[in-house]
């Protein structure tokens, strides 16, 4: 996974059903999405570049899957849409699994304020961040970004946040409770299963804090959810491993219905 511009594309997406139509027609197989998309423009983008833009980063962040177990998970949410379905938190998942600055930014700084209690997060935080991550890392570095660039970029970021209903408010932003159902922690559940299969303990694993699950209640959650017959756990006090307890073909189904 390579770093991108592509938060600045999805960022400006201005209805996000966009995406959830975009997901739609890769599940069911629609191969001419880049022609409907660019030519047909059957989201009203102005411009062929702003067209051509949107597509990559939907082609490159959204529609990739590390397996078909990844991508069958996708399918059975997307290939019919049901708004009443945890699409935002889908996306946010996606988004981190599959964009390396999306997740870095989501891990090192908006979770770490979540997780502290912070209330607001601002465009120059984020802005602050990146300008540092440009010091530290080579291959961020590289890129050659200026502050025209990174700045846009921060923008975008929290832009995001808030459409996927994780923020409020216009210039300062205000960080909202997550509330965490345990079908949406089932779905995110299957999903650590699928995307990382190797994972035996999930108690520390890199990609637990975007349950929005708080460490010292993961465990105590997930039990909940076995209780309901929604996954299979095993746990020995320091480590849990989870197991599909649903088909990933028909898990939208096997949750919600």
């Amino acid at each position: 996974m390579k770093y991108n511009g592509d938060i600045n594309s999805l960022g400006g997406i201005q209805d996000y059903h966009m995406i959830h139509e975009a997901l739609r027609s890769n599940v069911c197989g629609e191969t001419n999405l880049k022609e409907r998309m660019i030519k047909d423009n059957i989201f009203g983008i102005r411009t062929e570049e702003g067209r051509g833009r949107f597509y990559r980063g939907i082609k490159s962040t959204i529609l990739s899957f590390k397996n078909n177990n990844h991508s069958d998970i996708y399918h059975s949410f997307f290939n019919n849409i049901d708004n009443s379905l945890p699409y935002n938190f889908l996306i946010f998942w996606q988004l981190s699994l599959n964009n390396k600055l999306f997740r870095i930014l989501t891990e090192q700084l908006y979770l770490k304020y979540y997780f502290n209690g912070k209330t607001t997060i601002t465009g120059e935080d984020v802005n602050s961040f990146i300008s540092h991550l440009k010091e530290i890392d080579a291959e961020f570095k590289a890129l050659n970004w200026t502050k025209k660039t990174i700045g846009p970029i921060a923008s975008k970021y929290l832009t995001i946040l808030r459409k996927l209903g994780f923020l409020e408010g216009v210039q300062k932003k205000q960080l909202k409770h997550v509330q965490v159902s345990d079908n949406v922690l089932a779905v995110y559940l299957h999903l650590l299963k699928a995307a990382y299969p190797e994972a035996n303990n999930i108690l520390n694993h890199e990609f637990q804090p975007f349950s929005f699950i708080a460490p010292e209640s993961f465990a105590e959650r997930i039990k909940r959810v076995a209780q309901k017959g929604l996954i299979d756990m095993s746990y020995s006090g320091t480590s849990l491993s989870v197991q599909s307890k649903i088909n990933f073909k028909d898990l939208a189904n096997g949750i919600y219905n």
